[in-house]
């Protein structure tokens, strides 16, 4: 029997990001999703005191679980996760309902100037259409059918000019952009955004896989991506991240990123089932899922100080909230 080959190099610690709750995912599809400020602070508290490093937050209506964007909201939520949940990475989403301007969607930027915020530098036309049909005869809350079939006709535009101004907006306030990635193009303007000085490395990327609109959560598209990557912003001067769309694309992309020596985003935001069928009940679940196969890959969890240091972040001391 031939002697297997040994791995010498250090295994990098994996990031855990959890997206705690999200616009796209409406309460008539599970009950368990978070929507509160409360509920949104115990689940991020749960999961930083399980391994996860960094959450990605949205804020919701308390009465009636409708996405949100309101900046009182905004401040309630961060600024009770700072309290409670320790040394955790808190980013923001600067997407997060459709039809707001590039001023009303930086806003949490230059106000709360957060460690990281997303930023997508492309434009993506996205669709939650199908869900009204899976859901026929089961949407509870009035907002819910309005929103899904909007989505339709409702593009994520991401022009050169918003992006270019989103990457400034961001450098001003010390925050990390997290490069969302729908296709290949995100990497290519990225890389453009560097070479003209709008953009600062290391470069913290999520391939965002899955999504109705988007590139198809195959692993192919992850090793391209992660190659494309390696060619265009420089081997050593990016981090990545997979968001898997669905079940079991969030277990099944997440696995593969943990052995490709990547990161993992998972929660309600991107997926509401733990098994065939099985609604997960909490954010927590899936951290512990995640937790098992970083186990069986020998991938250490990285603290959120680790994190930090990973991905080149200013500290929670820096915010302004």
């Amino acid at each position: 029997m031939l002697e297997t080959q040994r791995v010498t190099a250090p295994i990098p610690k994996l990031i855990i990001q959890v997206a705690i709750t999200g616009a796209d995912t409406v309460p008539s599809q599970s009950p368990y999703v978070p929507i509160t400020p409360e509920q949104i602070v115990g689940e991020c508290c749960a999961c930083w005191k399980a391994g996860a490093a960094m959450v990605h937050l949205h804020v919701r209506e308390p009465e009636d679980g409708k996405p949100a964007f309101r900046m009182d909201l905004w401040e309630e939520v961060l600024t009770k996760v700072k309290a409670r949940c320790g040394d955790l990475i808190i980013g923001v989403t600067t997407g997060g309902l459709y039809g707001l301007s590039p001023d009303e969607r930086l806003e949490i930027v230059t106000r709360f100037r957060p460690e990281v915020a997303s930023f997508t530098p492309e434009s993506v036309s996205l669709s939650l259409r199908h869900i009204v049909r899976r859901l026929e005869g089961q949407l509870k809350e009035d907002w819910e059918r309005e929103a899904l079939l909007a989505s339709h006709d409702l593009p994520f535009v991401n022009s050169m000019a918003d992006i270019t101004r989103f990457a400034e907006t961001m450098r001003e306030a010390g925050t990390r952009p997290e490069v969302e990635c729908f296709s290949a193009s995100g990497i290519y303007n990225a890389r453009y955004l560097i070479r003209e000085g709008f953009l600062d490395k290391p470069v913290w990327c999520q391939w965002v896989l899955g999504a109705v609109g988007g590139t198809g959560a195959y692993p192919s598209e992850v090793v391209h991506l992660e190659e494309t990557a390696r060619r265009h912003l420089g081997e050593g001067d990016f981090q990545w991240s997979v968001a898997g769309i669905g079940y079991p694309r969030q277990y099944t992309l997440g696995a593969l990123a943990i052995g490709m020596f990547g990161h993992v985003r998972v929660g309600l935001e991107d997926n509401i089932y733990r098994r065939p069928g099985v609604l997960a009940t909490s954010n927590l679940e899936m951290v512990e899922d995640v937790k098992v196969l970083a186990e069986m890959f020998g991938r250490e969890l990285a603290s959120p100080d680790e994190a930090r240091e990973m991905l080149g972040l200013k500290g929670s001391d820096q915010v302004a909230f």
